[in-house]
């Protein structure tokens, strides 16, 4: 049967079609059979199981969010709200060198138990296997890919030794990898500036991404400094790439501290001589002047996050260490002396404090002079009251950086974020935006009233480009016979709505998401379909 008289399971018709690699949008419909795109063209005579009215919408593959951190949400919220609702169809797990799929019920793993108990869940595999298995049994909304986190593996071979490996536990971690990649995993993550990750060298991590060449994973860092030594940093990540010839993804880019903007023309100019040199190397960025991270490691030297939890809150309440902790704090950074409003710890805030909730949307600065005390003191007492569990934005990223980074040909568009939803204790959280709002901020700020980038350009950076990168099949474009991951979005309304205030807001503009086929948001709301796939990496 032809196929503007075919039967269909699912219709969109009368949108503009952005296929994920054409320039200009094409007036299409597209017809789904199942899990895949069966026609994509006139098909006004075709009969339809459902239709999705799109005339005035785009069509586009669904987005494909490289870079995510919901292996540590999906055991408790298997719908990820916050991402479908933006477009997200894929995300790509895992990332900043942990890997819950790697993780173990055992006391060193004490951070993902906490994290996973504070909402009645459990490690209940033991390998990337189990954990797959059980991510497939529960399902999810959006489809799953992950990666192999080097300072997970590191616990699983030395714990929170602070030290080189030895030759045996190299050996010991490669296994790991090797196990895990066999088991799906679509390459190694590192998170440098966090432990036990930041205490390999660099002969460490070439052995064990050059592994990763008979599989074809790639290398994706976040690096062990995206400020004051970001040059030294970028330089270290291609070292690694070129030595172990393997691909290498620069997670999240930036340049972190107002004395740092600019610094990226030179980290391009780095990129770029690399590729030169023939290292395959693209990046990933979130479109935000502002980053989230637990606030001892966005402060603390690297000695005082040595150890367990314990360990680092015995540091900062005995007098000695702590003496030399704000010591060193001072010496580094000079401009936190700075206790005003408008010095840095004005710019730092808390975003998630679960002991003591009233604390979150504060800045350092206006906790500090309520308490009356130095800005870096009320940081450290912050760190030990909420027992090292405590996240903070802070917003130390220039609007120029961000734009020039977007413009790269080969920068695509990671979130960092946690699936969540606004509803029950994922709500407390004050969550950075970037959880809901990632991929629209993008199409409506940067692309619609900026013009930063095309938005064709914005698609392909959300939608093939990454799919490429990891060697998805069949994932992000609209073609035929490809995967039916379709979002359908207004271009005139499409803007996010999370704020800094308000994070736990859907976007605007988003009209319907389809995940294998089926539609997973529509009407602004859940469908309740959870027909993601774990997506494992072929042998």
């Amino acid at each position: 049967m032809e196929p503007q008289h075919a039967q269909y399971d699912l219709l969109i018709s009368g949108g503009s079609v952005l296929d994920g690699e054409s320039d200009e949008p094409v007036d299409a419909d597209v017809g789904i059979v199942d899990d895949r795109i069966a026609a994509i063209g006139d098909l006004a005579q075709a009969r339809a199981s459902r239709r999705i009215e799109a005339r005035g919408l785009r069509v586009a593959p669904g987005f494909v969010d490289i870079h995510t951190h919901s292996d540590i949400s999906v055991a408790f919220h298997q719908p990820m709200l916050s991402m479908i609702s933006q477009g997200v169809t894929t995300q790509v797990v895992g990332n900043c060198s942990l890997s819950l799929g790697l993780a173990r019920d055992t006391d060193d793993f004490a951070f993902e138990r906490r994290w996973l108990g504070a909402h009645g869940a459990r490690i209940v595999w033991d390998d990337m296997e189990g954990h797959l298995a059980h991510v497939d049994g529960i399902g999810v909304a959006t489809n799953y890919v992950m990666l192999a986190g080097q300072g997970t593996i590191r616990k699983r071979v030395m714990g929170m030794a602070d030290r080189p490996a030895s030759k045996a536990e190299v050996e010991a971690m490669k296994r790991e990898l090797v196990l895990a990649l066999e088991q799906g995993a679509w390459g190694l993550s590192t998170g440098l500036e966090y432990t036990p990750s930041g205490y390999a060298n660099v002969s460490e991590l070439v052995a064990l991404s050059a592994v990763m060449r008979r599989f074809g994973g790639i290398y994706a860092t976040h690096l062990r400094n995206e400020g004051d030594l970001l040059l030294e940093a970028v330089t270290e990540a291609l070292e690694v790439g070129e030595q172990a010839g393997v691909p290498v993804q620069l997670s999240h880019h930036k340049a972190e501290g107002r004395q740092n903007w600019g610094k990226v023309r030179e980290t391009i100019r780095l990129v770029n001589a690399a590729r030169e040199r023939g290292v395959d190397v693209q990046m990933d960025q979130y479109p935000y002047t502002a980053y989230m991270t637990n606030l001892g490691v966005q402060i603390l030297p690297q000695w005082a996050l040595a150890g367990d939890n314990d360990a680092i809150l015995e540091r900062l309440t005995a007098p000695a260490s702590r003496d030399r902790i704000l010591e060193e704090m001072l010496a580094a950074h000079p401009d936190w002396a700075d206790d005003s409003p408008g010095g840095p710890w004005g710019r730092v805030e808390i975003a998630v404090a679960r002991k003591d909730r009233t604390l979150q949307g504060r800045t350092v600065a206006d906790i500090a002079g309520a308490r009356r005390l130095r800005a870096a003191q009320a940081a450290l007492d912050l760190i030990v009251s909420e027992r090292n569990f405590v996240a903070a934005l802070n917003h130390a990223i220039g609007e120029d950086d961000v734009a020039f980074v977007m413009r790269q040909p080969l920068t695509m568009v990671g979130s960092d974020a946690v699936g969540t939803s606004p509803a029950g204790q994922t709500g407390e959280d004050r969550v950075h935006p970037r959880c809901y709002g990632t991929f629209p901020r993008v199409l409506g700020r940067y692309v619609r009233e900026e013009g930063v980038v095309t938005e064709a350009a914005a698609i392909r950076k959300m939608t093939s480009l990454p799919s490429r990168r990891l060697g998805l099949q069949g994932r992000g474009r609209i073609a035929v016979e490809a995967f039916a991951d379709v979002v359908v979005y207004d271009p005139s309304e499409v803007r996010d709505a999370a704020t800094y205030e308000n994070p736990h807001q859907t976007a605007q503009g988003i009209c319907a998401v389809i995940v294998n086929g089926r539609v997973v948001w529509e009407g602004g709301a859940w469908t309740g379909a959870l027909p993601g796939r774990v997506l494992r990496r072929p042998l």
